[in-house]
């Protein structure tokens, strides 16, 4: 029962991330970000994927709500902020491979696999701190295409979301394209 409740919050991520993109404002963005990860957190550890995944979007949700005091404040991030969260990106993203109930030290599928997150949640990192709403699209897709490789690898259903979060956030990234005169 838990599986398939836990498919029911990834199908609910597609949802949200086929409105997203074409959200016009930075705030709106953040706020679909926010709850974004937490449905994915619901889906991976209610399919019994609780790895790297879980502790990354952690660590964006926190990264999303503190961008919102920014945003309401028009002020950047410092480089000590963006420092830090790449760390702890970093870090929780390793922690997450290390404490996974199939962990062995040595490289293999799994332990590689567990890679993608990280990769896409610094992707996520810089799409939260980049001011402009078009370069924050653009991070996004990065995002995305690192998550359709890991959901589809996991057998989560957040792969249809991740999937479509590529085919609507290039839309956007044309609907919002700046025309050349």
């Amino acid at each position: 029962m838990a599986y398939l409740v836990g498919q029911f919050f990834g199908l609910m991520t597609t949802v949200c991330s086929l409105i997203m993109p074409f959200l016009k404002k930075k705030w709106q963005l953040l706020w679909a970000n926010i709850a974004i990860n937490a449905l994915v957190i619901l889906n991976l550890t209610l399919i019994g994927q609780f790895g790297s995944a879980v502790f990354l979007c952690l660590v964006a949700i926190v990264q999303s709500v503190i961008a919102l005091f920014r945003t309401k404040r028009d002020t950047a991030p410092g480089t000590g902020e963006t420092v830090a969260f790449a760390v702890l990106y970093v870090g929780f993203g390793f922690f997450g491979i290390v404490t996974a109930p199939d962990f062995v030290w040595a490289v293999n599928y799994q332990n590689l696999l567990e890679l993608l997150p990280i990769l896409g949640a610094l992707s996520q990192m810089i799409s939260v701190f980049v001011r402009n709403e078009q370069d924050t699209r653009k991070w996004l897709l990065c995002n995305a295409l690192f998550w359709v490789v890991y959901s589809a690898a996991v057998g989560s259903s957040v792969v249809i979301n991740d999937l479509l979060a590529v085919i609507s956030t290039s839309s956007a990234l044309y609907k919002y394209r700046k025309k050349k005169a």
